[in-house]
């Protein structure tokens, strides 16, 4: 019996060491350096974290390479930059220039999201534009429209024409079909605004002479060289014409919502200034 207890008591002394070696055997990790300079070093632990963020589809050895290589050279012109800089006192002071304004621009952009009404009513955009139309004059011309080429005398021109000429929903939807199953180029530009100068390189005229004939006549059909041209122009803007509201409708979005933030973050600084000179928290002396 006195045996046991005695072998009892000696486990009992002995558990905490155990457990001591334990644990230091399970968080003890040796740490692979893929790397150094002097005392600096870089592990591969970290490369590894970089590459699952970064580097996802690249080969991961010619990435560790590169990243490394790399590291290299920056810590070293970081050293050789810290032994040529004696003084700090100005780059501390860059540095809680720029801590300061980060935290402000930070509170400023919460203020913003938790506070300022979102969104530009069209309301507020329109008569943005019409107030400051001036603003917005076109630097080169502008069309919305289709156009069409295919081989001189192609089997389907006939259709083609018809098609064109009608413009009807139905009509052209028979156009895309015709030039998709024939190999035609065609193209239809009647939703969005194209440089005309895009449409001029698809043509063998000039920029001059397809506006000049899409001006007298808003559909054309002329042949040139190997091809049939087809050409129309539901709508024309002019160099120095104002560019129509959709075009710049979400540039004067954006202008009007910096100004109305810049506005509110104003007014905030101003209460701010204002309630702290009543509570004596600021004095001017």
């Amino acid at each position: 019996m006195l045996g046991k207890r005695f072998c009892k008591y000696i486990c009992l002394l002995a558990l905490p060491a155990l457990l001591f070696a334990c644990r230091e055997e399970v968080s003890y990790v040796e740490r692979s350096v893929v790397a150094s300079v002097g005392d600096v070093h870089l592990y591969k632990d970290e490369v590894d974290i970089v590459y699952a963020q970064q580097g996802r589809g690249a080969d991961s050895v010619a990435f560790m390479q590169n990243y490394v290589e790399r590291w290299v050279i920056e810590t070293l012109f970081y050293e050789k930059a810290k032994e040529n800089v004696v003084s700090t006192a100005e780059i501390d002071k860059m540095v809680e220039n720029y801590r300061t304004s980060l935290i402000q621009n930070l509170y400023q952009d919460r203020l913003i999201t938790q506070q300022l009404l979102p969104g530009i009513s069209d309301a507020e955009v329109q008569a943005f534009y019409e107030k400051e139309r001036a603003l917005f004059e076109l630097t080169e011309p502008y069309i919305k429209g289709f156009c069409v080429r295919l081989p001189l005398k192609a089997p389907k021109t006939r259709e083609v024409r018809n098609c064109f000429l009608r413009k009807g929903q139905e009509d052209l939807e028979k156009l895309e079909k015709i030039c998709s199953e024939n190999g035609y180029f065609c193209q239809f530009f009647m939703e969005e605004w194209m440089p005309f100068e895009d449409l001029a390189h698809k043509m063998p005229l000039t920029e001059q002479q397809l506006m000049d004939r899409l001006l007298k006549k808003n559909t054309i059909e002329f042949n040139e060289g190997k091809f049939t041209y087809f050409v129309c122009a539901d709508s024309i803007l002019k160099r120095n014409d104002s560019k129509p509201l959709e075009m710049v409708s979400n540039e004067i979005r954006e202008l009007l919502l910096n100004s109305k933030k810049a506005k509110f973050i104003k007014e905030v600084k101003r209460s701010l200034y204002e309630d702290a000179l009543k509570s004596g928290w600021a004095i001017l002396y």
